[in-house]
Formats: structure tokens, sequence, C-alpha cells
């Protein structure tokens, strides 16, 4: 695969993306070139398929998903970024689809990942919550939800850097439109450390991971032979499925059934087989025999 994949277009907010194509060009690398701790910590180990990572930026979270065995959709509004990021995977054969457009232009399948992954994205919370809610509908059955973001303790002084957190989405904000569909995993403030980079003096996390419900399945169970003591299954029909009469299922007499008497001072009730009085016992023995018989697969 030749530079792990094309950059694909979308149309997306001109002012947005001259933006931060304008803070990649101060400097030949933003970011610290290697996975997001929080991703690492959270997906190590999960079983890969379908991933979207949001916010891309020079590409090292989707590339470590990557070579984890996800397929990996990439989002950034940078066109910089996106040459960067396909850069750094060089020619490596991973799954990777570049994509230049923000979050909300995208126009994203319903359901259409396993992950979704927003890692510190730069998400403007509007009335609608459109980013909040986009984020949500993106994520599969029974997949995951993975949204981490910068711990501001101190809003008073992001502020006076030019920063107002009351303008962006948080994994607080994404938690609140969770329902009881979904199962929140992690939701925690935690330390992080890192080795340079723009966000390098960030000294705690917020972490969100949440599980989507996966709907129940109904159970298909093939038609097999009938259980000797049950019947046919309901619906079979054919040679090998007919109901029998009442009269022609198995008597107790024909399933060989072995009692064993576990005490001799108890009087035990009689049963009559085949002309022959015997001691029937109304506890099973450890040496009981049961007869063998077809079941269901399971």
């Amino acid at each position: 695969m030749d530079e792990a994949g094309k950059v694909t277009e979308v149309t997306t907010t001109p002012s947005e993306a001259d933006e931060w194509d304008a803070r990649y060009s101060e400097r030949d690398r933003v970011w610290s070139g290697e996975p997001n701790g929080a991703l690492v910590d959270e997906m190590t180990g999960a079983r890969p398929g379908r991933a979207l990572d949001v916010g891309c930026g020079e590409g090292a979270d989707a590339l470590w998903l990557a070579r984890q065995g996800w397929a990996v959709t990439a989002l950034d509004v940078s066109r910089i970024a996106l040459d960067r990021a396909r850069a750094h995977t060089g020619r490596e054969n991973v799954d990777i689809t570049w994509v230049l457009s923000g979050l909300l232009d995208a126009e994203l399948p319903a359901g259409g990942f396993d992950l979704v992954s927003a890692q510190y994205p730069a998400l403007r919370r509007t009335a609608d919550r459109a980013a909040e809610r986009a984020l949500v509908s993106a994520v599969a059955p029974g997949g995951t939800l993975l949204i981490v973001h910068h711990d501001i303790r101190d809003a008073t002084a992001a502020r006076e850097h030019g920063f107002e957190p009351d303008d962006w989405v948080t994994p607080g904000d994404v938690a609140a439109l969770l329902d009881d569909s979904w199962h929140i995993d992690v939701n925690e403030v935690r330390e992080r450390s890192i080795n340079g980079g723009a966000g390098a003096h960030h000294t705690h996390d917020v972490v969100l991971r949440a599980q989507a419900a996966t709907p129940p399945q109904p159970i298909q169970r093939p038609l097999t032979q009938s259980h000797p003591l049950l019947g046919p299954p309901t619906g079979a029909v054919g040679n090998h499925h007919t109901t029998q009469p009442q009269d022609q299922r198995p008597s107790v007499e024909s399933l060989n059934l072995k009692f064993t008497n576990i005490s001799d001072d108890i009087e035990q009730p009689r049963q009559v087989q085949s002309g022959v009085e015997k001691p029937q016992s109304s506890v099973m023995h450890s040496d009981t025999v049961f007869p063998v018989v077809n079941s269901p697969s399971e």
C-alpha cells in the first residue's frame, strides 16, 4: 500500500482548516510522534475491527491502531497534518484511510465503527450537541467509545492564555448523552506522562471509555433428532421428525435406567418392570447411568 492510502477530501470549514494549517506550519512537528498513552492503555489487546480516529493530527494514533490490526479511518481538517501523517507511516502495509474533513462534515455511517477514538479533539460545543451526537452515533453495537481530553484544573489560567474551556466539547459532555444502552467502563481523571510535543505541559487527563450494548440475537437451533423424553423439536417435519403418538413414545422399561439404593433401612417404592418386582430409589446415587441421547447442538 503506497504510503498507507491517499487523502480523501471532504468539504470542511475553511477558517477552521486555515487555522490548523497555520499552526502546523509553525514547526516541523507539533506533537510527540508517539501514540497517546490513554489510547495504548485502554485498547492494548482489544479485538481489532474498524476504527475512527477523530482529529488524527500527525498520525501516531492511527498508525498504532493499524499496527494492532485495525482498519482505520483517520480524520483531520489540516492538509499539512495529513501529509505528515502519511509520511509518518512510510510504506508500511497498514490499513489507514486518511480523510481531510472535520467530524461533522464527513457524513460518517451510523454505527460504522467498532472503535471511535477522539484524543484531545478540538470540537466546538453547540446548543444541539452536534459533535457529541456524531461521536456517539458512529459507534457500532458492541463497539467502544474512547474520549480523552486535558483536565483543565485552572480555567482562569486557561482563559488568561486565550483558551476558553466552555467553548469545547469535553468527555463529560459526551458521557451526558449516553443512555442505559451504554456501559461506562472508565470515567476518571488520571495522571499523564509524555515526552515532548505541544501538550507536554498538561499533567492530567480526563478519560471516558464506554461500551455500546449489543442487541440480543435470536438463538438459532437446527432441527435435530428428537429427544426420547421430550419428543421431536417443535415444528419438525419429515420422516425423521414425525410427531409420535403418545403411546409410541419411549416407555420407562425401554430406557434401561439403573438406580442404586443408598439405604437398605428405608423402605423403597416398588416398581414392576418386565414382570419382575424391583426396588426404586427416590435418590439417584453417583453411579446412576443415564441413557445416551442426541440433543440439539449448542
